[in-house]
């Protein structure tokens, strides 16, 4: 948070750090829109998980005062650069920034514009709209599910759909965070890998903690979705590390038998996927570290401000169209939602 008396966010605060691996191809449509920024923010770094194309390189012919820092090897681990960038970053604002997008010319200066007006902000991320129609959302912010999953908010929705006020959220990698605050709750943790939760961990930190994150509509990117690989291993092990770390007891308690349902659900869409072995992949990765992980909850829940109702919800999961391609999962999907809702609705006054 901006806690100097009267004092205002500039550009000139902004550190824009770029996530970067093997994006040549889409790098220099990146740096194009961060020319056409109204305002240019302070530094501009790109962080490299191990690029083997050549496209820093060409960046940094062409824009000498871009630093780039390598991370010496291909890591894998998206939170490793992006805690990277909060080291190296000489400014109080980072601007996580992914290589797959390109930002329209008024983004950053609507993201100041909030951190300094909106109550205790110490994130603010963007809407994404896709590419090919930028009438259309891709991603607009997240609301966490309480079974450890993410509601399909506005997903391909047109923007004159929905509404442009700004909202408590969790987020995707495009954002502007306060390093000040990301330090006070541990940064980005690093055992959670590319895939369902690696970001929105620390939003929902500093949510829980009395800090406030916000979906700004305002301030836009425009999102080139490529073919990309299933993260079902990620998604497995990032979301019982989050439910365990996270979540008050007695919402575990209570959610016990939504779990089991959904558990039921996710271990037959992967068999059906021929992706089962990640699942108990995911689950020995949970068992082994189970001590680590309590440990991280006991840190995260003494600094707890508000209650798990405050914090969570439900609503229809999302997952891709192509991901429910048959009538049998699509079959699933209808009454594993339905159930789902209901009983949400049945605990939530004693979340």
């Amino acid at each position: 948070m901006n806690n100097t008396p009267g004092a205002k966010f500039t550009a000139n605060d902004v550190t824009l750090a770029v996530m970067n691996y093997n994006g040549a191809e889409r790098l220099p449509g990146l740096f194009a829109s961060i020319d056409r920024l109204e305002r240019p923010p302070g530094e501009v770094i790109i962080v490299d998980d191990g690029s083997t194309d050549g496209g820093t390189e060409k960046i940094t012919e062409r824009y000498p005062e871009v630093k780039v820092y390598g991370m010496g090897r291909n890591t894998k681990i998206l939170n490793m650069l992006r805690n990277r960038a909060f080291k190296e970053a000489e400014k109080r604002l980072v601007f996580i920034v992914d290589n797959d997008v390109e930002l329209q010319p008024d983004c950053l200066e609507q993201l100041i514009t909030a951190m300094n007006s909106l109550p205790q902000a110490a994130a603010c991320i963007t809407r994404a709209v896709h590419w090919e129609r930028p009438d259309q959302i891709y991603q607009d912010g997240q609301m966490l599910h309480y079974v450890g999953a993410s509601p399909s908010l506005n997903r391909d929705c047109l923007v004159t759909e929905v509404s442009n006020e700004p909202k408590i959220s969790i987020g995707w990698g495009v954002q502007i965070i306060d390093k000040v605050a990301a330090a006070d709750v541990g940064y980005f943790n690093e055992e959670y890998l590319l895939g369902w939760g690696d970001d929105g961990e620390l939003n929902y930190k500093l949510n829980l903690t009395g800090y406030r994150c916000y979906q700004v509509p305002d301030a836009v990117v425009l999102h080139k979705r490529g073919e990309s690989s299933k993260r079902y291993l990620a998604a497995v092990r990032n979301r019982l590390r989050f439910i365990l770390e996270m979540y008050q007891w007695r919402t575990i308690m209570l959610a016990l038998p939504a779990f089991a349902v959904y558990e039921i659900a996710l271990i037959s869409f992967l068999v059906i996927k021929d992706a089962g072995k990640d699942y108990f992949r995911g689950w020995a990765y949970f068992v082994r570290h189970l001590p680590e992980i309590l440990r991280v909850r006991r840190k995260i829940q003494t600094r707890r401000v508000k209650r798990d109702s405050e914090t969570m919800g439900s609503g229809d999961i999302f997952v891709y169209s192509d991901y429910v391609d048959g009538k049998v999962l699509a079959f699933g999907y209808h009454w594993l939602n339905k159930f789902l809702n209901a009983y949400w609705r049945l605990i939530r006054p004693l979340v």
